[in-house]
């Protein structure tokens, strides 16, 4: 197994950073981004320490609570894999000997593409699913309703329900485009 690279550069000069590209495709993995994430609260840590606190998140159990399984699935895949591209891309600088990783990168633009943008987008995701969820169900019991003869509809048939059922779908998901991804296309025509 190759060692992991040790850095010597101190993060924030332009020799030593890498291009959006890199840190996108670094970026689209969401174990590294959780290595950023705690990066940017605690820029310098050990990679036992780090691997427990990724494991404990992923698990949604405290540190304590973890088992050894998951404390090594978890340290490997830093190890081998994780911290190395990382390392290997002047993100972080890890040091061999006393198994410490150090955040080098610019904080402040790892803050940018981690945050800004994805916690928004995520709570706005979760707000709309809620909307698809209800309009799903309500529909759903009406329909079943009226075909059993259950809920009196006035008059509407089934295929008329199955219709305006159609039409609120498609409403809902022009608003759910519009609202997600309307401010973006609004940035991108300024």
């Amino acid at each position: 197994m190759a060692e992991i690279r040790s850095q010597t550069t101190t993060g924030g000069s332009d020799a030593a950073r890498p291009s959006r590209e890199t840190l996108f495709d670094l970026l689209g993995n969401a174990r590294r981004r959780r290595v950023l994430r705690h990066l940017l609260e605690e820029p310098t840590i050990t990679l036992t320490d780090l691997s427990a606190r990724i494991a404990a998140w992923e698990n949604d159990t405290p540190v304590a609570d973890l088992s050894s399984r998951q404390r090594k699935q978890v340290y490997s895949s830093l190890y081998q894999t994780h911290v190395p591209r990382l390392s290997d891309n002047d993100v972080v600088e890890y040091d061999s000997t006393d198994r410490v990783v150090r955040l080098t990168s610019d904080p402040d633009r790892l803050n940018r593409l981690l945050f800004d943008d994805d916690s928004d987008a995520t709570e706005t995701t979760h707000r709309w699913s809620r909307y698809f969820f209800w309009t799903a169900t309500v529909g759903s019991a009406a329909i079943g309703g009226n075909w059993l003869g259950t809920i009196p509809t006035g008059g509407v048939t089934t295929e008329g329900l199955y219709g305006l059922l159609t039409v609120t779908f498609m409403m809902l998901s022009v608003s759910f485009v519009m609202a997600v991804e309307g401010p973006r296309i609004l940035r991108f025509l300024d």
